[in-house]
């Protein structure tokens, strides 16, 4: 056995049956021209044909003592293919609909512990013709950039290629890093860390200070009560759609902004709408942690701006401004405000700073029962970027990739967007009680760009 990371075992120690910590992604793809109706069971029988798994695929997880002690890492031998990937259909007539309702009940279903914790449905009966494939893995195995980082890799940019690996492939998804377990080197790590966090100290003070001051960067705990920040049950909802991205480019460049703050304005118009539709609007501006740097095309939210990493912080999103072009400008002011502070930090104090912006949904126990304490941010907004040239699986043209990520305690809502050639694909995610008509969320956001092409071109810019 081996030792997990803090990250690793808090990911494992915060789960319950009702809130599952796993990420997911929806893919769909084109059967090649060659293929019959059978083209979802040959996929599935290519797919179990890969008996090899890197280790990151035979992690499972272990706690001694009947769950009382630290967990550890134990490594499977053998996996069972037959348990981790599975043939199903799509109910009903095979519409998107009924697709998103299946994948929305396996997204809700927690992963089995006594396995390593993935699993890969290949879905077969969309009336379109298409393939789908749902793929789901425990956050404590992988995130949801490097989960779909590995989906990709195991794809190929020949259409004719037919010997496309499987993501668990030991060359695919290489080898996971296996943490000492000697006392020696915990202390040194432990030593590491302080270290860090005494380093943080002023860069947090000066971040704090400099938002206070010019009042543009949001703080955590500084964001209103609403209908999105309740207790959440298990059941969830998945609404998805694409958009072109040339259209959110058009709008950043008729604007003189990046497209990160466009993305931003695009989620903050459709949530204005639909807190105004269920009369649950706050007068106050939402905000929105970003649990990755959103990175369309402009500059790097992140450690002097150089490397993606993986960050968190919390933006106002202007949802008390009614003009889409005013949103716009005070999201563009916020999010560039928000890069040149950061930007200054070097890269550890960058992911310092980043787990302080998430350590208040810590307190989400204590607000069930402190009613003024304020939710730490009011909804999740993350980008994962996509390959920018076509891919293919033994000849199937990957057409969409709709990302299912986790909802958190007391976060009924979480926003995913991914790139793909040329496409924006968006994956909405909510708690099936707490966010009613998640599929307007969707219909909204359709409306918010078209508002924001309307408000630019009208103001001439």
């Amino acid at each position: 056995m081996w030792v997990m990371s803090p990250t690793e075992a808090m990911l494992v120690l915060f789960e319950t049956p009702s809130h599952p910590m796993h990420v997911g992604a929806l893919e769909l793809f084109e059967p090649p021209r060659e293929s019959g109706p059978d083209h979802a069971r040959s996929m599935f029988e290519a797919l179990i044909s890969h008996e090899g798994a890197s280790d990151t695929f035979r992690r499972r997880a272990v706690r001694p003592l009947r769950g009382a002690s630290y967990p550890w890492w134990s490594f499977d031998v053998h996996i069972d293919l037959g348990y981790h990937v599975r043939h199903t259909a799509v109910p009903g007539r095979g519409r998107m609909e009924d697709l998103l309702s299946l994948v929305s009940q396996m997204h809700g279903m927690p992963l089995d512990p006594q396995h390593p914790m993935w699993e890969m449905h290949v879905i077969e009966g969309l009336a379109d013709g298409r393939t789908a494939v749902f793929s789901k893995i425990h956050l404590s195995l992988m995130d949801g950039p490097a989960g779909l980082r590995l989906l990709h890799h195991a794809l190929s940019t020949d259409p004719d290629a037919r010997d496309c690996p499987a993501p668990w492939t030991p060359g695919v998804a290489g080898t996971s890093r296996r943490e000492s377990v000697l006392p020696v080197a915990v202390v040194r790590a432990g030593v590491r860390a302080a270290t860090s966090i005494v380093g943080v100290l002023p860069a947090l003070a000066k971040v704090a200070y400099d938002g206070v001051r010019e009042q543009h960067l949001t703080l955590p705990l500084q964001s209103p009560p609403t209908m999105l920040n309740v207790p959440v049950g298990r059941a969830r909802k998945l609404a998805a759609r694409s958009w072109p991205i040339r259209r959110l480019v058009s709008v950043a460049t008729a604007a003189s902004t990046t497209i990160n703050a466009v993305v931003l304005a695009m989620c903050s118009g459709a949530l204005r709408r639909y807190l105004l539709e269920q009369y649950a609007l706050p007068d106050a501006p939402l905000t929105a942690m970003l649990p990755v740097p959103l990175g369309l095309g402009g500059t790097m939210i992140g450690p002097r701006g150089r490397d993606h990493g993986v960050g968190a912080m919390v933006v106002g999103l202007a949802t008390d401004e009614a003009d889409p072009a005013a949103r716009l400008a005070r999201i563009s002011e916020s999010v560039e405000h928000t890069n040149r502070v950061f930007g200054a930090l070097s890269h550890t104090q960058f992911q310092l700073m980043s787990a302080l912006a998430i350590s208040p949904i810590l307190l989400e126990p204590v607000r069930r029962f402190v009613d003024d304490t304020p939710p730490p941010f009011n909804v999740m907004i993350s980008y994962m970027p996509g390959p920018s040239r076509p891919r293919y699986w033994n000849g199937a043209r990957l057409d969409a990739v709709y990302p299912a990520p986790t909802v958190l305690g007391g976060q009924a809502l979480s926003i995913t967007l991914t790139s793909r050639s040329g496409q924006l694909d968006v994956g909405v995610v909510g708690d099936r009680h707490a966010v009613p008509h998640l599929q307007r969320i969707i219909t909204h956001l359709e409306t918010s760009l078209s508002d924001l092409e309307h408000a630019v071109a009208a103001s001439g810019t």
